[in-house]
């Protein structure tokens, strides 16, 4: 079931870009503490969490039932070249928002759209270590390598599925973008 994104105005007496500004300082801030949250704290629909596991499988060559930092980096590798349209060693936004982790339509089933596009913004703010709108292959291998660790909840430097479903800064911010924790 394919549902529609609404736009609701925040308040009449804001501009739409105000109304935009304050949303998505709250999303920002959201995913921000959801990153930060401790490994598990958060739960994932039963679609997305079936596309993180193809995902993990797909990382986990050997078979082992994990994946160590090699076959992470590797695969990460593999994947910056795909993300990289125009082959310039760099990753722009547009490039990085259109490559796809695969949560995409999950979100709009879930009539979350936006606030995953902008969970994968802040993912991409958080792996543009420079700040300058792009992610060069030394910072893309360097967030790998820290969400690696992230990840890694029992500090045996191999990520178990779980530790991968549950740790990854992707499968985080998809997360709590189309499932977030009901409001206290």
């Amino acid at each position: 079931m394919r549902m529609q994104v609404k736009r609701v105005a925040l308040g009449s007496t804001k501009t739409q870009q105000e109304d935009t500004s304050v949303r998505t300082s709250f999303i920002n801030g959201f995913l921000i503490a959801a990153l930060a949250a401790p490994v598990g704290a958060l739960a994932q629909s039963s679609e997305g969490r079936d596309l993180a596991k193809l995902a993990f499988q797909s990382l986990d060559t050997a078979e082992r039932g994990f994946i160590d930092q090699g076959e992470f980096t590797t695969f990460g590798g593999d994947v910056f070249v795909s993300m990289d349209h125009n082959e310039d060693k760099k990753l722009s936004l547009g490039e990085f928002l259109s490559w796809g982790f695969g949560m995409e339509q999950v979100a709009e089933d879930a009539g979350r759209a936006e606030a995953y596009e902008t969970a994968m913004r802040v993912v991409f703010a958080f792996w543009d270590r420079n700040g300058d709108n792009q992610i060069t292959r030394t910072e893309h291998r360097q967030s790998l390598l820290a969400d690696f660790r992230r990840a890694d909840a029992d500090n045996d430097a191999v990520l178990t599925e779980e530790e991968f479903l549950l740790g990854f800064s992707v499968n985080v911010a998809a997360r709590a973008a189309i499932n977030p924790p009901p409001a206290e």
